[in-house]
């Protein structure tokens, strides 16, 4: 995922919301399972602020940005991106609609496409997550325990994803390339299967506005 400008913040957010948004639809699993598991099974909706953060392999930041998540089980999500630009990604179940509001242009793909051209798919549902990923121990490191998720099969793109929590809150998120280059994402105020209105779950292109894609 080595993009540059805005592609590649533009890359990076829509593969953390897929990432996350498909991590609500994992199927049950079995007895004796890893706290991650536990967490995304039981997880039915989502609410948070985040810092987004963006390194290189040099670990120096490149890029942060913040604003707002909603979650809903099973495909859709929101993701409000506050700064430092003002960007909209909508996931309605059936189509990722991500809305760059300076340029005045949004793209839409069939979700199924634009998951497929994600190596995040891997959290898509379709097998048990022990299945895709190795899990590996639990990791105490300020404050948080860490679980580090390696792909089983080998992945072009992507190299891992490591997953924090604080007690039994989701706190944190990081994907990592093949590169080296690291995403963070740093939650706050979450609120754990609250109930949503549905209507900030659809988007509708305001007027005036080029939409590219298939919009159905």
């Amino acid at each position: 995922m080595v993009l540059n400008g805005n592609l590649m913040h533009k890359g990076v957010r829509i593969a953390l919301a897929l990432a996350l948004g498909w991590s609500l639809v994992l199927p049950a699993q079995a007895a004796a399972q890893s706290p991650v598991q536990d967490y995304f099974q039981d997880l039915r909706s989502l609410r948070t602020n985040f810092i987004q953060r963006v390194f290189d392999e040099q670990s120096r930041m490149m890029q942060t940005s913040s604003g707002q998540m909603l979650m809903q089980k099973p495909g859709k999500f929101r993701w409000d991106y506050q700064t430092p630009a003002e960007q909209i990604i909508v996931a309605d179940g059936q189509r990722l609609w991500a809305y760059d509001v300076d340029l005045a242009q949004v793209t839409v793909r069939k979700l199924d496409t634009a998951l497929s051209s994600t190596p995040l798919a891997l959290l898509s549902g379709a097998a048990p997550l022990d299945k895709t990923f190795a899990i590996g121990p639990v990791r105490q490191q300020d404050g948080l325990d860490w679980y580090e998720l390696t792909p089983r099969q080998p992945q072009p793109e992507f190299r891992l994803l490591r997953v924090a929590f604080k007690d039994d809150r989701l706190v944190s998120l990081e994907l990592e390339d093949r590169l080296g280059q690291r995403t963070r994402l740093d939650f706050q105020k979450l609120e754990r299967n609250p109930a949503l209105d549905p209507g900030l779950l659809q988007f509708t292109p305001p007027p005036g506005v080029d939409v590219v894609g298939d919009a159905g």
